[in-house]
């Protein structure tokens, strides 16, 4: 089902997740409202294009993009992405900080600075925090290389819906 060097979402979702388990600090997931995701990890970065079927499922394509593109150095932020354990303290410390509209609890900052960890320690813990995710309204509009891409991936993940789903494609499409 690979075509032009893109391969289905989730194949790619589960290699993106097994190196982060294998080294899960340095990356950055950015994404927008329509389904355009970039995940840049140490090592390596990926470009997807999704379509949800539900609020827990998707399909689409992606692949693998160089890191050394310019737009790829722009697009991350100081925090980076993970999974990181939170407390019992921790959790009362954000509801008391929302219940009292601080702006900044300090709590979140103290969260974000632990070192993540891999999805195998997961199970280790009651309460885990995932992030963060920038979402922006587009992430190609600093580079035509991404542009071409997502384009690109956008006609694919249309196709491989439609050839997954017909009938739920001429909904859509």
């Amino acid at each position: 089902m690979k075509s032009e060097g893109f391969e289905p979402a989730e194949e790619l979702i589960e290699q993106i997740m097994h190196e982060y388990s294998k080294r899960p600090s340095g990356w950055h997931v950015l994404n927008t409202l329509d389904g355009d995701m970039i995940v840049i990890g140490p090592e390596s970065a990926f470009q997807l294009r999704l379509i949800p079927l539900s609020p827990f499922q998707f399909t689409g394509v992606g692949t693998e993009i160089p890191r050394d593109l310019d737009a790829i150095s722009s697009l991350g932020h100081r925090v980076t992405f993970g999974l990181r354990p939170l407390e019992e303290a921790d959790l009362r410390a954000i509801v008391d900080a929302v219940d009292q509209q601080t702006r900044s609890p300090e709590v979140l900052s103290q969260v974000l600075q632990r070192r993540p960890i891999p999805l195998t320690d997961i199970r280790k813990h009651k309460h885990i925090l995932s992030g963060p995710v920038l979402t922006r309204p587009d992430l190609t509009s600093s580079d035509s290389v991404l542009r071409r891409l997502r384009d690109d991936l956008d006609r694919e993940a249309r196709r491989l819906f439609s050839e997954k789903y017909p009938q739920r494609a001429g909904m859509f499409f």
